[in-house]
């Protein structure tokens, strides 16, 4: 029920400790290891760009990729026309405990798509176990 301002109890602040963080604060992480993130999201971009070309051989990212990551970038292939591909921007971000995520835009002809890249750290060395190519048409390709 609406009630003029003078007839409301008026409202007490709320004092707080600490002022509130904002949510969208990155994670803290210096400058070296996100260069490193973006350079390794960059080449396992490159590589899948190449295979989906034609350019490089699929069968020399099996030691890169995780078998899903495989076939998902196998199927893209199959479903998509990839003359003159490029990738156009990289995002990366580490997550901590040996993770990356990084998104890859890339260019084909008339349309824009974007690769999705998740990185682990398995016994010493990076391992790409996420890999999906948003196609023209997916629910997310309009976006960028």
């Amino acid at each position: 029920m609406w009630m003029p301002p003078a007839q409301r109890e008026p409202v007490a602040r709320v004092s707080m400790a600490q002022p509130p963080k904002p949510l969208l604060e990155p994670p803290p992480c210096d400058k070296e290891q996100s260069d490193q993130a973006r350079s390794l999201v960059t080449a396992v971009a490159r590589a899948a760009v190449e295979a989906l070309t034609g350019y490089r051989p699929m069968s020399q990212l099996n030691r890169w990729l995780a078998p899903a990551a495989v076939g998902g970038l196998s199927m893209a292939k199959r479903h998509g026309t990839w003359n003159g591909a490029q990738i156009k921007r990289v995002w990366a971000h580490v997550k901590g405990g040996g993770t990356i995520e990084g998104v890859a835009q890339v260019t084909s002809r008339d349309h824009h798509l974007a690769i999705t890249i998740g990185l682990e750290r398995l016994n010493g060395h990076w391992m790409c176990t996420h890999l999906a190519v948003l196609l023209p048409g997916s629910h997310l390709s309009n976006r960028f």
